[in-house]
């Protein structure tokens, strides 16, 4: 058994998934204990949850909650982010009270000599920790919706399985997964003198269900090679299957250590495909097999004075370089002064690869219920906004009256 073996295990829930509770971070700065997937298995549950202050902040109540070896002992935490504070500061802030609140509990193990102001990693303090799941982690959900009114129904249904192990070394990924759904309108039905003598039922259905697969592996501190997989059905792109392979190669122009607060990539993978229609295309194929290749720059940098994410994409079938889409994306959030933030995303995609398109096109119903993709040349989507907070940056307390509706709010008119 290594000294790594003998840190504790702990699990960090964070259900407000506020910019504090950064848990990659966390794993990555603090490397004395073993995090788990599940809080049954950690011997520390540690519950971070939020509250908004008197003065426009955050209010991170961090409590430590005992189990099995420590069951009984628990510690609460606390720290005051300013507001419009730094992502990048309100983590490293958390982080800083996690440190302190872990070490009463890693202190009690063979660790325990091990730390001081820093904590003195032994060699290899990456080294693989014992697990009888050989770090696989797997998840299946199942949820639906039901909503509707006298005219109105409509129905969703939608469930998935994955199965995930992440090394140093290796990564490996599979989900698969189903959609359903179905909406049902009564339209009024007149006779030749407008008069309304009935109605009318107009359904409208999508589904659709799909496979994926990744398998990578580090080469260095900056390369990283494999391969992606697909399986796919959809009836709104009138595909009734679609599978795809694609070797890939990837390079991380900083180490991959770095990624938490600075990634910039070049990704590129050359796939073939193989498709089957449900209706004949725009092309006049029911079927057919095309290889193409995709490259992709993204970067991402998360500072004190605010986040940026950006990409381009560009792919291109092989058989012909003029069926092709370049998309670009972007957003960030910057501190522009004290309490004045800027919050910018979206995207925009130029799109001359639309083989899927059916020849008899759609009928008016269709395109108003939006049950097949329909051809453009270009697509986007933007967002932004811009906040300001001002006042008093001292007031830190909180106050939970009347801080919940009970699940609703009853307005009296």
């Amino acid at each position: 058994m290594s000294v790594r073996d003998s840190a504790i295990k702990v699990f960090v829930d964070c259900p407000d998934f506020s910019n504090g509770c950064d848990i990659d971070f966390f794993r990555t700065e603090i490397t004395f204990v073993n995090y788990t997937q599940n809080p049954q298995d950690a011997e520390v549950h540690i519950l971070i949850t939020t509250q908004q202050t008197g003065g426009g902040g955050t209010a991170y109540t961090i409590t430590f909650i005992g189990q099995h070896r420590f069951a009984g002992k628990a510690d609460t935490l606390h720290y005051n982010a300013p507001p419009a504070q730094a992502a990048d500061d309100a983590r490293r802030g958390v982080k800083g009270v996690l440190e302190l609140g872990l070490v009463s509990y890693a202190a009690t193990t063979p660790l325990g000599d091990r730390l001081h102001v820093s904590y003195d990693a032994p060699h290899g303090a990456a080294a693989v920790v014992h697990d009888p799941w050989n770090y696989w982690v797997f998840s299946a959900s199942v949820n639906g919706n039901l909503s509707g009114q006298q005219s109105f129904h409509n129905g969703f249904a939608f469930g998935s399985f994955s199965a995930n192990r992440t090394t140093e070394q290796w990564k490996f990924s599979l989900s698969v997964n189903y959609n359903y759904n179905e909406s049902d309108f009564k339209l009024p039905v007149d006779d030749t003198l407008g008069n309304e003598i009935g109605t009318e039922t107009v359904a409208s259905i999508s589904r659709g269900y799909g496979w994926n697969g990744l398998i990578v592996k580090s080469v260095g501190r900056h390369w990283g090679i494999g391969a992606v997989g697909l399986l796919s059905n959809s009836t709104f792109s009138n595909q009734k299957l679609w599978y795809r392979f694609a070797p890939a190669v990837e390079y991380d122009f900083f180490p991959y250590s770095q990624s938490t607060r600075q990634l910039v990539t070049l990704h590129y993978e050359v796939g073939a495909s193989r498709y089957h229609y449900y209706e004949q295309t725009l092309y006049g194929k029911t079927q057919q097999t095309l290889f193409d290749q995709t490259l992709t720059l993204a970067a991402t940098v998360k500072q004190t004075w605010g986040s940026v994410n950006a990409s381009v994409q560009g792919a291109t079938y092989l058989y012909d370089l003029r069926k092709n889409h370049l998309t670009f994306f972007g957003s960030t959030s910057l501190n522009l002064y004290r309490g004045l933030s800027f919050q910018l995303s979206g995207n925009v995609s130029l799109q001359h690869d639309q083989l899927s398109i059916p020849l008899a096109g759609a009928t008016a119903q269709e395109i108003l219920l939006q049950q097949h993709q329909l051809a453009s040349s270009f697509s986007y989507f933007a967002f932004f906004g811009l906040s300001f907070n001002f006042g008093s940056i001292f007031n830190n307390v909180v106050n939970y009256h009347f801080g919940s509706s009970g699940g609703g709010i009853i307005m009296m008119m």
